[in-house]
């Protein structure tokens, strides 16, 4: 059996407020109209769903079963409505720690300044989110990514202190941190060609490794080594004069920031975020 929406929305408030008048004015239709919807309904159920006395009704036996579940079956639409225009207004990007720590999140003051109506949830993780409204800026191989999808391509560029690269000497040698990618399909950071490119440049050094970049700024910032890192991860760092490049010559890499989704994919305020990270990066 087939019943109009209308008709079930007529007969749950109806059966809510006790009167089709009150469930009239909360439609916004005319009591004739409730009628009529109810009249319609109760001929396809093939029963009556109120009992109608004077200026009131009441519901029958029939009818009180059906009310739960209108009432129940309503209230899980508005629900899921409700959840998803708060949805909407959130964008739920997933990333790599160490973009997250260090691009996102310090850039996340200037969005919200200009975006005040969209909110920005960050979660990081391997795995791409299955929320709604879910953005992933994934670290690729820039080979396999099509240009549609690419953020940035990454260059890389060795980063001190200021007073650690000052203190460098020829006697005893500075740890340089390397980063080593959890995700082995990812081609190596280019520390190899940035050798050979500044070779005139490269002090006395003894190399560690991390999993994760941000762990090695974070120690060069402490002034305990340096660290070959992307130029887009120490960017604020740079502007702030936290860490220098130890050369003036970075080098290209075959690692790039990307966005598996396609624009037509995104919701408007996803694309307003995406429209302005692209535009900050570069």
């Amino acid at each position: 059996m087939n019943a109009s929406l209308q008709a079930i929305k007529a007969f749950e408030a109806a059966a809510r407020l006790g009167s089709f008048k009150e469930a009239a004015e909360e439609m916004a239709i005319t009591p004739a109209g409730v009628s009529h919807h109810i009249s319609n309904l109760e001929q396809r159920v093939g029963v009556p769903l109120f009992a109608r006395a004077n200026r009131k009704v009441i519901l029958t036996a029939e009818g009180k079963l059906l009310s739960e579940a209108t009432t129940s079956g309503l209230q899980k639409i508005q629900a899921a409505l409700d959840d998803i225009k708060l949805d909407a207004s959130r964008i739920n990007v997933d990333t790599t720690s160490s973009f997250a720590a260090l691009v996102l999140i310090p850039w996340l003051y200037d969005f919200n300044q200009t975006y005040r109506d969209i909110d920005v949830d960050i979660s990081t993780g391997e795995a791409v989110t299955a929320k709604l409204n879910a953005l992933s800026i994934r670290l690729g191989d820039v080979s396999l990514i099509d240009k549609s999808n690419l953020l940035k391509k990454e260059r890389f560029n060795l980063y001190g202190a200021p007073d650690f690269i000052r203190s460098i000497g020829s006697d005893e040698p500075a740890i340089v941190y390397l980063t080593r990618w959890k995700n082995k399909k990812l081609p190596d950071s280019p520390w190899a060609d940035w050798v050979t490119v500044n070779e005139n440049h490269v002090p006395n050094l003894e190399i560690k490794y991390f999993d994760q970049e941000l762990y090695g700024v974070y120690e060069a910032i402490a002034g305990r080594g340096l660290v070959f890192s992307s130029e887009t991860l120490v960017s604020e760092f740079v502007k702030a004069k936290t860490l220098q490049p130890i050369a003036q010559r970075g080098v290209e890499s075959g690692l790039c920031y990307y966005i598996p989704t396609q624009s037509w994919q995104h919701s408007i305020k996803m694309q307003t975020f995406v429209d302005w990270l692209k535009t900050k990066i570069n």
